[in-house]
């Protein structure tokens, strides 16, 4: 007697990903049952330390070619620790012409990690593990739930605070926000402060998680936060209304007013943010089973 065994893997609707300055260091993907998100962050070094069009930007084509090739393990948990184990590595065989990479200076990474099963009565159970705040969408009976990891919040309002309300010219970083940064990143992977994706500081384990049942074919979102400036920062709409804009396929229209309005305040005095224009990722995509 044969049995058929139900598995399950995501379908993309619609995805973009747009650089906010010269180089976009955010990742997205998908592969069989898993899909990400990633946004990288480079280290407060004047010098580059890697090949990739930054520091940041070659962890997250790291972590991007990495998810794909593992996605056949048998757990996000056992993903996750073996993409710890060969980022640390893959950054080690990098950077061996420099004589000793300080804490600060190597790079570091947001990583969303959703993983779709079988579900009872047809759904499809969605485990979401996070690091850092990248963001998932997620239709739930409630409405839609945002999954993220807010640990790192408290830092980002002492930024905005050393930042003030009087602005800053696009591109360039006051020091005392510089300052306040290097003092944020003391915490970075420790107890009493946040986790992200880092080669040097150990944080498999460390992940916020995240469970919801889907019906096959309900559009999720994840994305960068970035992207979700339109509802953070600019207040234009709420959870609810973003996703049912991207999942009516209105993406390309939504990143388009996203940097209308990030234009229209370059200065970011009545908007304040430390970047002018951030990289905006979105990834629109379904869970399916599939024999």
């Amino acid at each position: 007697m044969n049995v058929t065994v139900s598995t399950s893997r995501f379908r993309s609707l619609d995805r973009l990903s747009l650089a906010g300055s010269r180089v976009n260091e955010d990742g997205a993907g998908l592969q069989g049952r898993f899909a990400w998100i990633v946004d990288g962050a480079t280290g407060l070094s004047d010098e580059q330390l890697t090949s990739g069009g930054s520091d940041a930007a070659w962890l997250a084509q790291v972590i991007d070619a990495r998810l794909a090739a593992l996605s056949s393990l048998e757990s996000a948990s056992a993903v996750l620790r073996r993409l710890e184990t060969e980022i640390g590595s893959a950054f080690e065989a990098e950077t061996t012409h420099v004589p000793a990479v300080g804490d600060h200076h190597a790079p570091s990474a947001c990583l969303g990690l959703v993983e779709a099963a079988p579900g009872e009565g047809g759904q499809l159970k969605l485990q979401g593990r996070f690091l850092g705040d990248v963001i998932a969408l997620v239709p739930s009976e409630h409405g839609i739930v945002r999954w993220s990891d807010e640990r790192a919040k408290p830092f980002e309002r002492k930024t905005l605070a050393a930042l003030g309300a009087q602005g800053h010219e696009p591109g360039r970083i006051p020091e005392a926000v510089r300052l306040q940064i290097l003092e944020n990143r003391n915490r970075l992977n420790r107890a009493d402060g946040y986790w992200v994706v880092n080669p040097q500081r150990p944080w498999a384990g460390q992940e916020l998680r995240f469970e919801a049942l889907v019906r096959p074919g309900e559009p999720i979102v994840l994305a960068t936060d970035g992207f979700m400036r339109l509802v953070d920062v600019f207040e234009a709409y709420s959870d609810s209304e973003l996703h049912a804009r991207l999942a009516a396929a209105g993406g390309r229209e939504l990143m388009q007013e996203l940097r209308e309005r990030e234009r229209s305040d370059l200065m970011a005095g009545a908007y304040p943010r430390v970047k002018t224009h951030d990289d905006a990722t979105f990834l629109v995509m379904a869970a399916e089973l599939s024999d």
